[in-house]
């Protein structure tokens, strides 16, 4: 698998010790009421840079970079992640990657399994994961 330049690829980190917790006692229906509306946040974030993928296409594919959005599941940021299409693409390739800024991850519903200069790739898991597949603009 080919991963995009100054990125270092991570093994599966285990899963966030608040789900673990809550799944334990019971809080399978919270946890994932929660998880849901994270991945509902992140999916409006998804949808922009799909849009400004789209319009970059247009443009052709000469390694130039573009701004795309975070897609964390914090509605209230607006950090802009410089990367070029064959990164963006290198995400899109598994409906449940989601392409966020450093440090923007939540172990709780997702494993950071890319690291690059300024951005993560993390793949989310349990009913995240499931919104995020079912929810894929291209239909996954």
């Amino acid at each position: 698998m080919h991963f995009p330049p100054c990125a270092t690829v991570l093994s599966h980190t285990p899963r966030g010790v608040a789900s673990v917790v809550s799944r334990a006692l019971g809080h399978v229906g919270w946890v994932d009421d929660r998880e849901r509306r994270l991945a509902e946040n992140e999916r409006l974030f998804r949808e922009v840079n799909e849009g400004i993928e789209k319009a970059a296409l247009r443009q052709g594919q000469d390694g130039h970079v573009y701004d795309f959005l975070c897609e964390c599941s914090n509605l209230d940021c607006g950090f802009v992640l410089e990367l070029d299409l064959e990164t963006y693409e290198h995400a899109r390739a598994d409906p449940a990657v989601f392409v966020i800024a450093s440090g923007h991850e939540l172990p709780e519903i997702e494993d950071v399994i890319l690291r690059g200069p300024d951005y993560e790739f993390v793949r989310k898991r349990g009913e995240a994961g499931r919104v995020a597949r079912k929810d894929d603009p291209r239909g996954g």
